[in-house]
């Protein structure tokens, strides 16, 4: 009887990491593109916040992070999807935050910009880049957000390596970044 290979994405069956797991622009040297690992679209509602928690989790052991790193990874990911939840109450049965119908848009970002966002929804999206991870939260932005004097800021902050924010017509998009993990990461 034949063997099959490994299973795809660089993982082999022993769960042991085969090779980096970057796709390559120029097929294996130089300048590594990002790998969208998952991508998630939720209701706008705090009973599902359970699956991105879920999903932050399995992301972080898949990359190898150490423990603590991965429950830091899940609350910030449930603290980054909590700050568009004000904008989920403002919009239920009526129009969006900016004042379109809710329909899908880009919110103008062009073809590296979101997913169409819908009024109600959030996208959650998990992107490995070279030497960290990028995950996304895209939804209506709440009015006056982001509001960086509240607690859930600094949370953030002390739990991934970076933040960043863009708000566009609209949509805001939280991104958090965490460095992956190094051999001498415990």
């Amino acid at each position: 009887m034949a063997a099959r290979g490994p299973p795809s994405g660089g993982w082999g069956w022993d769960g042991v990491r085969r090779h980096d797991g970057v796709r390559r622009r120029d097929g294996g040297a130089g300048e590594a593109a990002p790998v969208r690992m998952a991508t998630l679209t939720l209701l706008a509602d705090r009973d599902y916040l359970a699956l991105a928690r879920t999903s932050a989790m399995h992301v972080g052991a898949l990359l190898l992070f150490p423990l603590p790193r991965v429950n830091d990874l899940r609350l910030a990911v449930d603290e980054a999807c909590t700050s568009f939840l004000q904008a989920a109450r403002e919009a239920d049965g009526a129009d969006g935050v900016d004042g379109t119908d809710g329909g899908g848009t880009d919110g103008g970002w062009g073809a590296d910009g979101p997913e169409p966002v819908a009024a109600g929804t959030m996208v959650l999206s998990y992107d490995r880049h070279p030497t960290s991870l990028h995950v996304t939260v895209k939804a209506r932005a709440p009015r006056g957000w982001p509001d960086r004097d509240e607690l859930g800021w600094a949370v953030l902050g002390s739990l991934v390596g970076e933040v960043r924010v863009r708000v566009e017509d609209g949509i805001g998009a939280l991104t958090l970044i965490q460095p992956l993990p190094t051999a001498t990461d415990g």
